[in-house]
This record gives C-alpha cells, structure tokens and sequence, in this order.
C-alpha cells in the first residue's frame, strides 16, 4: 500500500523511507510547522558573538587529537550553537560538540555511532523538505492520512 499525503489538491505519493522519515520528525517535534524553518545563516551569524574559528578551538580542546569534520551554526532548544563534529580515527564515532555561540562555553559534547549519525542526517533532509514544503503556513500533520 503506497501512503499519501495530501497537501490541498495536490497528491503526493510517498514511498515507505520517505514515511518513516516524516513519522520520526513529526514524532520528535512539538514544534509547529512553521517554526521548522531554520533562520538563513547569515542571520544566525549576525547573532553569533564566537567565530566559527574560535568554536572550533573550544571544541578540539575538549576532544583531544580529533579532526573536525562538520561545523554548523544553529538554534537548538532556543539556544545558538556551534555543533562541531570531530573524528577520532580509526575509531568509526563522532564527538558532537556544542559550543555556545554567544558565551563560548560547552553545553552538551554527545558520542554519536555511526547508526545515529545517520538518523539525524535523515531527520535533518526530512525537515529542511518539510520547510520548503510548507502547505500555506498550516501544520503537516493535518495533511498526513
């Protein structure tokens, strides 16, 4: 059985990842709709008082003889982070470091598997869609049978 979602007269056909994928946003999220969107970067760096550069010393500092391979300015629960993602070879996990993007100081530092690595890469994919695909500005779940 294909699902569908139903956005206004427009049907669009899901396939069965792309379902789950959406369930696991929706599941996680209390947030509305709308407030997926992230702010452009450009806006987030704006409101940003440590530099990338900075962001990531704070982080290497804290996971010794690791190699960045990811950072990202963003807004997790209502705060601006650096997310710094550090390699520690030949081991196969990623450190996630937070930083403060206003204070500078660490906040959360998580031990991400490969398993999960791949969750949030999903997730994320599945949200930035979702927010391109706003169906004028009403919550995905109404649309969702």
């Amino acid at each position: 059985m294909t699902e569908r979602i139903y956005a206004g007269s427009v049907e669009v056909p899901m396939k069965p990842v792309a379902r789950s994928v959406i369930a696991l946003v929706l599941a996680t999220s209390g947030t509305p709709f709308n407030s997926w969107a992230q702010q452009s970067e450009t806006e987030l760096l704006k409101q940003a008082r440590v530099t990338k550069h900075q962001a990531k010393k704070i982080a290497l500092a804290r996971v010794k003889r690791g190699a960045i391979k990811c950072v990202k300015l963003e807004k997790e629960n209502g705060l601006l982070i650096w997310s710094v993602d550090i390699a520690q070879p030949p081991k196969k996990d990623l450190t996630d470091v937070w930083v403060d993007a206003t204070t500078g100081k660490i906040t959360a530092v998580e031990v991400e598997t490969p398993i999960t690595e791949k969750k949030e890469v999903a997730e994320q994919k599945a949200k930035k869609w979702l927010s391109h695909h706003s169906v004028h500005g009403n919550d995905l779940r109404d649309f969702v049978h």
